[in-house]
């Protein structure tokens, strides 16, 4: 239930990523409290880390005026809102608690509660969630059939929905692999049987779409995210199978938490030297968990100096280890569950002294 005073007990700091926002407000209705979204906008001075930028209004500006009364709780996510969430705590003499999702690129004793899941690889705290799967919205709140094109009827059944993803380190959607993709779907349809939704997002770029379009040969219905997000969410609750790229965990867990098969299609990767030397840190750590190395790791990330652990791959393990992508794990079930536990937390933190 958001609120259009600043007197709710919740505030939630919007950034730049969709996939980050839509964790934010699925967490702040699940709270069933009134709150207030707050969207940060960000200067050059948010490259910089939180721990040079402290608890200041240096890197960030809000749309709206910030003033008390402070909120009870501050829900944030991303690197550029800890001086933000910070600067609110700090206004408040330090009552507001401070909740973030997936990681902060920060020393993770800054925060009342971090909500993470298995690729941002955070260690064992008292204050860490680790959750297998994002924090989205419920299966039931899906747009109508009616949000379809009108020739949908026409799209014989069974339907594939093809999540498109795109660009995102170190993933590349480049043209080739968007060529594989169309072959992929199309002999994914020819063997199901039925057609293709093919829908993409804001990082697909336009040259890759444009070789998938001009690479379906079977029925298929393309739809563009400036027009389709209704279209998107309705597919969810109907579509009968899915083909997702790995690129993105929001759109993995949606087609998860539809119940039904879920295909992964790989993308290209090719990582920066950071993250190769993180990735090749965070390995040798788990090989001999008792080691220095493992240990200098795990200080690293605790204090927030290592900012490029971030591995999808570790969430597909994890992912398939439960047993996910077939639906045996039952994950709207687990989904549930960890809903349920992560809102106690925030429940917990609101309402203590």
């Amino acid at each position: 239930m958001e609120s259009e005073t600043n007197t709710a007990p919740i505030w939630v700091l919007l950034g730049k990523w969709h996939g980050d926002n839509q964790q934010l407000l699925a967490i702040a209705e699940a709270m069933q409290l009134p709150y207030r979204t707050i969207q940060l906008r960000f200067n050059r001075a948010s490259r910089l880390p939180p721990a040079l930028l402290g608890a200041s209004r240096l890197s960030w500006n809000s749309e709206v005026p910030l003033a008390p009364p402070w909120p009870r709780l501050v829900l944030a996510a991303g690197r550029r809102s800890v001086p933000a969430a910070r600067w609110i705590r700090c206004k408040s003499a330090g009552s507001t608690r401070l909740v973030h999702v997936n990681r902060p690129w920060a020393p993770l004793s800054w925060f009342d509660l971090i909500i993470s899941t298995p690729q941002y690889a955070l260690p064992e705290r008292p204050n860490v969630v680790s959750n297998l799967m994002p924090f989205l919205p419920p299966p039931s709140d899906r747009s109508p059939a009616a949000s379809l094109p009108s020739d949908a009827a026409a799209m014989p059944r069974p339907w594939t929905a093809v999540l498109v993803g795109g660009n995102s380190q170190p993933h590349v959607l480049s043209d080739a692999i968007a060529a594989s993709l169309a072959n992929a779907v199309n002999e994914h349809v020819r063997k199901a049987g039925g057609s293709a939704w093919v829908l993409d997002s804001p990082r697909t770029p336009a040259t890759a779409m444009g070789v998938i379009e001009k690479g379906l040969e079977v029925p298929s219905h393309i739809v563009h995210w400036r027009e389709g997000k209704k279209v998107y969410s309705a597919l969810l609750g109907l579509a009968d199978r899915f083909i997702v790229t790995e690129d993105s965990a929001s759109m993995m867990t949606e087609a998860l938490l539809s119940g039904r098969p879920v295909t992964l299609f790989k993308l290209e990767s090719r990582p920066k030297w950071r993250r190769r030397f993180a990735s090749a840190w965070r390995v040798a750590a788990e090989r001999d968990p008792s080691s220095m190395t493992a240990r200098c790791f795990e200080v690293a990330v605790d204090l927030g100096l290592l900012t490029a652990v971030r591995d999808l791959r570790l969430l597909h393990r994890a992912l398939e280890k439960a047993d996910m992508f077939g639906g045996a794990g039952q994950p709207v079930e687990r989904a549930e569950r960890e809903r349920h536990a992560t809102l106690a937390r925030i429940a917990a933190l609101i309402k203590a002294p």
